[in-house]
């Protein structure tokens, strides 16, 4: 199947090269991390370090006037990542651990039109990842850049942009959940009518205890999709780069549906520095059977990066808080740091490769129940080419 597969894409860029202009790049990664976690309290100490990896080749197709298809081929793992040395399917249930390999995916498959003024895409579009992602999301998922980690850049959708003034005016639709749809007839369903927030014991996480229920029979069922609308302008104000941005989520009755709010703000680089700080507030009035049900909250970034010597420095650190509605439900802070410094050892025109040490570190509380600390030391050897 695998070499059919193989066969299948090799044939395919064959007939496609012949009709069209096609690019392609890629870049590979290999990670050794040191993974120290610190559960307070509440829990152990633990530490491990083990070697990630990755690769990803790009395809971009351009059939001229402004119209394009692009895919992306990598493994739909956390962060693009294979996964650890060693893990993966394994050729024979007798081969060594060390026999695993990962499965390639179409990480991105999208075509669209880019044009003087109006422009569009949609398909498997790539969305990159920020804060305001992160807390209309994850609001509370205790790693440091989650919608990379969990949606590795991407979403189905689309996305259009108009110049207006000089500037993009973006909006995107992100379809969430595509599995709306209208029954007639009784359906039995089951109402919570008493419930209280336990932590799970294996798992550690909070949950909504929901032993005590009642069931009920509705003549019919009509649900609706889940989408999430992205709205951006960037404008300029005296030299400084402001952007404001709304995701907004429409769902069906009782489904999660937060709106978050905010903008970044870039200040005119000085020395050859970058400096920039995003802020927002996010919030859903739904109460759900997933932590923290109803909430309100708000979220900050600080970023700086520049030249440093041989190389480029990066780092940022995010300040989030959730605060649930219910009464007796404790507020989430959570803190995270990213330091990272990215020295080249060999650039051309074909490409390049790069070291970069980078220091990760999620400090999260909630009280009476969790008291996290999390830390990556990582160094990541990067091999591109274009």
């Amino acid at each position: 199947m695998h070499k059919a597969y193989t066969w299948l894409m090799a044939l395919m860029l064959i007939i496609t090269g012949a009709l069209a202009d096609i690019t392609l790049s890629g870049d590979a990664r290999v990670r050794p991390r040191l993974d120290f976690t610190d559960e307070g309290e509440f829990g152990n100490k633990s530490s491990d370090a083990y070697y990630l990896y990755w690769a990803r080749l790009n395809v971009h197709a351009d059939i001229g006037d402004g119209y394009y298809f692009k895919t992306q081929l990598a493994h739909n793992g956390a962060g693009f990542f294979v996964g650890k040395f060693g893990t993966g399917t394994l050729p024979s249930s007798v081969s060594y651990s060390s026999g695993g390999r990962g499965t390639v995916d179409f990480m991105l498959v999208y075509f669209g039109h880019e044009g003087k003024r109006f422009s569009w895409s949609t398909g498997l579009i790539p969305v990159h990842g920020d804060i305001f992602l992160d807390a209309q999301f994850y609001p509370v998922k205790p790693l440091d850049i989650p919608w990379i980690l969990y949606n590795n850049n991407a979403a189905y959708g689309a996305d259009f942009s108009y110049l207006l003034g000089g500037k993009k005016l973006d909006l995107r639709i992100l379809v969430d959940d595509n599995s709306g749809k209208t029954v007639e007839g009784e359906i039995v369903t089951s109402l919570d009518t008493a419930y209280t927030w336990i932590i799970d014991q294996d798992s550690g996480v909070v949950v909504r205890d929901t032993s005590i229920t009642t069931f009920t029979t509705d003549p019919n069922q009509d649900t609706r999709d889940k989408y999430t609308l992205n709205l951006s302008y960037p404008i300029s104000i005296v030299g400084i780069q402001i952007k404001p941005q709304m995701y907004m989520t429409i769902a069906d009755e009782g489904i999660a549906a937060p709106l978050t709010m905010g903008a970044e703000f870039q200040l005119p680089r000085f020395a050859g520095w970058g400096i920039a700080a995003s802020a927002g507030v996010t919030s859903q009035k739904v109460e759900t059977t997933e932590f923290p049900g109803a909430y309100s909250g708000s979220f900050y970034r600080g970023k700086m990066w520049g030249k440093l010597g041989p190389g480029a420095f990066l780092t940022w650190i995010d300040i989030m808080q959730i605060n649930p509605d219910l009464a007796d439900m404790a507020d989430v802070k959570s803190t995270s740091i990213w330091l990272s410094y990215k020295y080249k050892i060999y650039q051309s025109d074909m490409g390049e490769v790069s070291f970069k040490p980078t220091y990760r570190q999620l400090i999260q509380k909630i009280e009476g129940q969790q008291d996290l600390a999390r830390t990556f030391i990582e160094l990541t050897t990067e091999f591109k080419f274009r």
